[in-house]
């Protein structure tokens, strides 16, 4: 890859896997040769770079990253994860496991020589984990766990342990990166004894470099800064035995390798801890902690707050390569904003819109991110984004079903640090529709360069789908009256209903229209004869069964007198129950003994609102 002059992602999608050519420099799909008809289970590159490899149905195919042509072919069906060593040396695959008698068919777990396509050695890992093999950056040794201890391996002799670190109980571990590689393994807490991280220096296990114990602690994860000098572990629990988090509790500590420092990081805001991240190229780090909405802060290499970020709804942070800008964002089931930070300065350049985002990630160039939504984690809108720090959108495409994404490594000294921030590019238009096809076997969309990224169209208030349909139509009476409730919340309008909800004060003005049009139509005629037994009495519709008001009163006052009658007659029946519990020698409390007492009272107000409503019926006399 020649300097400053582009970078490079591959991708994953339903129907087949591709690379781009990705900015600076101008982003167009690569032809890759030998592509997979089949399936591909998965995709990756090796940490320098100079390796990308595949596993279809069929094979592993490894090739070269820069001119894409085959240099292995590792032919063994059914295997579904595939990574590399540190210097690209190695390429492990992992299938799924099955039980079976013989120790080499249970194998799994199989590492493999990048050019030759030969293997070197075999394991067995019942589940998946990405961290199941881990190496030291000079490939000397790599590292698995097993039951009570980790054992280290010489990758030409990987049938036998070199090393062994051996602890009861141990359930995680990492290698760090760096020249001079430690290990830190760790021991969960059982009855009263706490939970525990040691430090190790790789070859020497008999005396550990750092210790630290805690409570709460039922599951760690490790990050070691990039050269290995510090760790910080964060310790989780599955239950909050406070009730304040569903989440669990969460911890963060703070060791460095050398052994002469430790402590916990102290954080001023209470909830879960939602991730950390090291400047790569500074002592300090980033903690995203504490309830909705988070707290962002930034540590020095003595676990001391320097910067506070402020609150806003975010869960993710990462540096860019140079350590220069970082990204503060909130994703998963939050908003998707993403805020883009200059370190140097402390202050915030630009927020950009990466709403469903599922992956995100710096290029290697530091000047560009990547936000990409991935299936299954959301099978709509699966496409890739690519955003300058300044936050325009230079790269979009999109997908039907996009599964991976991963950017190309690349040695950091092929992009050195500008000593002002670069200025913003052109950027792009909306993408194109996902019909059209951006390379030969490809389901992307192409992209369409213009001078400005085209805004995203709001959103909007959610609606369900029949409520959509409704309002697209403009027809469509509400069906009940939480239908009539939804109408009102989103602001759509009610055309008038073929009938309206019974017992609304709709229904009863409708029933007193209709009631006085057939009035009208009998005196016209000169038969007045059947109005008394046309309409009901007052008295009946006041003790209707169902409780609905009666069709001739036309007024709110009329039907309120009505609700309140029948409000009453509910009273009666109660004190009716209570009196027989009180005949049949049941001991009543003094509040039941009042409340027959009241219904004398509750029978008069009855008589009144009858009496007025009889006198509103009654006809005037001729």
């Amino acid at each position: 890859m020649s300097a400053r002059e582009s970078t490079q992602f591959a991708y994953r999608s339903q129907k087949a896997i591709g690379v781009f050519n990705a900015p600076p420099a101008a982003a167009e799909e690569l032809v890759l040769p030998n592509k997979p008809v089949d399936e591909t289970k998965a995709i990756g590159y090796s940490a320098d770079g100079r390796y990308l490899a595949w596993a279809s149905a069929a094979e592993v195919r490894v090739v070269d990253a820069q001119s894409l042509n085959t240099v292995s072919v590792i032919s063994r069906p059914g295997i579904v994860d595939v990574q590399f060593s540190p210097s690209g040396t190695y390429v492990v695959t992992w299938e799924r496991y099955s039980k079976s008698d013989d120790i080499a068919a249970s194998q799994n777990l199989r590492v493999w020589d990048s050019v030759t396509g030969e293997q070197q050695g075999a394991f067995t890992q019942k589940t998946f984990s990405d961290q199941a093999l881990q190496w030291t950056d000079d490939e000397r040794y790599c590292a698995k766990l097993f039951s009570g201890e980790v054992r280290f391996y010489a990758p030409t002799a990987l049938g036998k342990a070199a090393l062994a670190l051996k602890l009861d109980g141990i359930t995680a571990f990492s290698v760090s990166p760096g020249l001079a590689p430690s290990v830190a393994v760790f021991v969960p807490e059982r009855g009263s004894k706490p939970a525990l991280v040691r430090m190790y220096a790789v070859g020497a296990f008999t005396r550990a470099v750092a210790n630290k114990t805690f409570f709460k602690a039922e599951k760690v994860d490790f990050h070691w800064h990039r050269l290995g000098t510090n760790l910080l572990v964060m310790t989780h629990t599955e239950v909050d035995k406070t009730g304040r988090s569903y989440y669990g509790e969460s911890s963060l500590y703070f060791l460095a390798a050398a052994g002469n420092f430790d402590c916990r990081v102290v954080l001023n805001q209470e909830g879960p801890i939602h991730d950390v991240a090291w400047n790569p190229v500074e002592k300090e780090f980033v903690v995203v902690y504490g309830f909705m909405p988070a707290r962002a802060a930034l540590f020095n290499h003595r676990a001391e707050m320097v910067f506070d970020f402020g609150v806003a709804h975010r869960n993710y942070v990462r540096f860019n390569p140079h350590g220069r800008v970082l990204v503060i964002a909130g994703f998963g089931n939050l908003s998707g904003v993403v805020d883009l930070w200059d370190r140097k300065k402390l202050k915030k350049m630009c927020s950009i819109d990466g709403h469903g985002t599922s992956f995100c990630e710096w290029s290697p160039d530091g000047r560009h991110l990547m936000t990409a939504t991935l299936s299954p984690r959301l099978r709509v809108d699966n496409g890739i984004r690519i955003w300058h720090y300044s936050g325009t959108l230079v790269f979009r495409q999109e997908f039907k079903e996009l599964y991976q994404v991963d950017w190309r490594p690349a040695n950091i000294a092929n992009f050195p640090q500008r000593s002002a921030l670069s200025p913003a590019p052109p950027g792009i238009a909306a993408a194109a529709s996902p019909g059209s096809s951006a390379g030969a076997g490809s389901d992307s969309a192409s992209t369409a360069s213009v001078s400005a990224a085209a805004p995203p169209k709001p959103a909007g208030a959610y609606r369900p789908p029949h409520a959509r349909t409704r309002e697209a139509t403009g027809n469509g009476a509400p069906r009940s009256l939480s239908d009539m409730a939804e109408r009102v919340t989103f602001g759509m309008s009610s055309p008038a209903r073929s009938k309206p909800v019974p017992g609304s004060a709709a229904a009863a003005a409708a029933a007193a229209e209709k009631k006085a049009r057939r009035r009208n139509r009998k005196a016209t005629k000169g038969d007045g004869s059947d109005e008394e037994s046309d309409a009901p009495s007052v008295a009946a519709a006041a003790t209707d069964s169902e409780g609905r008001p009666p069709a001739s009163s036309s007024s709110s006052a009329d039907i309120e007198a009505l609700r309140r009658i029948r409000v009453l007659k509910k009273k009666i029946g109660q004190i009716d129950v209570l009196t027989k519990k009180r005949d049949d020698g049941e001991t009543l409390a003094a509040n039941q003994l009042v409340k027959i007492d009241t219904r004398s009272l509750i029978e008069s107000e009855i008589a009144e609102l009858n009496a007025s409503l009889t006198k509103k019926e009654a006809p005037a006399e001729p």
